[in-house]
């Protein structure tokens, strides 16, 4: 098994396209951290500019609907504006700013941790190897553990790349914003980080069993698009009162970044969501998602003629 697994983790460090992908997440990383560094940075001129022409059309806006004499009933609960404070951003603390950075480009993340995943057993396939290794190594068990094993240990690297990446280019661009004084982060961004870890280690194993099963990459990667884009149209048609929404994986993967996943009931004039989909939850049905995926592809690739 170890001279299985060996060889697996050789041909993933001489495949071209890990190192293509592994500069794409750092060219990702850095293209995150400066599309949204405007969020991170002090409060300009412009901001104080655009904040009083905004509160110059709030003020004309009240005082030609509540102004006038007798207009005062139909305007309950809108106060008249009072200042520019109220209406100046508040810049992000290092914190919020990397997590909505690393947030911003994880699918793409995703996407790649997918792809790398699937092409290292797709082309085992697409080449014939994978026949010819079966003549000497007739225990398929092995076979796919090391290959989906070598695959995830690909798809880590990838989200390591990324994740490590984001954050060393928002803590740099943050530095040269604000300063190392105002550079303070609570516990959220490294959870964050961490479900995106987890997240990224069940989408290895997803993609790597589901390309052992059928025995391609592009059948896989038409799998993760054909459920991925299905599951986002009825998250977004569905009513959002619905007891299946939690079970969509869309849903399911938004809760898993974001840490919860909120439904809310536009057409009411309810304030809070009307179902909340948590971590737990998430994590729970992902995990139990991918063992299943893990045992059919494991059951079909065991059954399969590939010799013939």
């Amino acid at each position: 098994m170890s001279g299985l697994l060996k060889a697996e983790l050789l041909r993933l460090v001489s495949r071209r396209l890990l190192v293509v992908l592994l500069v794409c997440m750092v060219a990702l990383a850095a293209f995150g951290a400066a599309l949204d560094a405007g969020s991170a940075s002090p409060l300009s001129a412009k901001d104080h500019q655009e904040a009083r022409s905004t509160l110059q059309t709030l003020e004309a806006d009240w005082q030609e609907a509540c102004g006038s004499p007798g207009q005062e009933g139909q305007c309950q609960g809108w106060d008249k504006p009072t200042g520019v404070e109220e209406l100046l951003r508040t810049p992000a603390g290092f914190g919020e700013y990397a997590e909505g950075v690393v947030s911003l480009g994880f699918p793409l993340a995703l996407l790649a941790v997918a792809i790398l995943a699937a092409s290292l057993i797709g082309a085992e396939f697409s080449s014939g190897n994978i026949g010819t290794q079966l003549l000497f190594t007739p225990r398929r068990l092995p076979v796919m553990v090391a290959k989906v094993a070598a695959g995830v240990v690909g798809g880590m690297l990838l989200a390591a790349a990324y994740l490590g990446t984001a954050t060393a280019f928002c803590a740099l661009m943050f530095l040269s914003l604000r300063g190392a004084h105002d550079m303070t982060a609570g516990v959220d961004l490294p959870l964050a980080l961490g479900r995106m870890a987890v997240l990224s280690l069940l989408v290895a194993v997803m993609s790597g069993s589901i390309a052992m099963g059928v025995g391609s990459t592009l059948i896989t990667l038409g799998v993760f698009a054909v459920v991925g884009l299905g599951s986002a149209m009825l998250s977004t048609s569905l009513p959002p009162h619905l007891p299946v929404l939690p079970y969509l994986p869309d849903v399911n993967l938004t809760a898993m970044i974001q840490g919860q996943a909120e439904f809310h009931d536009w057409s009411s004039y309810e304030l809070g969501p009307v179902q909340v989909v948590h971590y737990e939850w998430a994590l729970g049905y992902s995990v139990i998602g991918t063992v299943l995926i893990v045992l059919v592809s494991g059951w079909w690739f065991w059954r399969r003629d590939i010799l013939r």
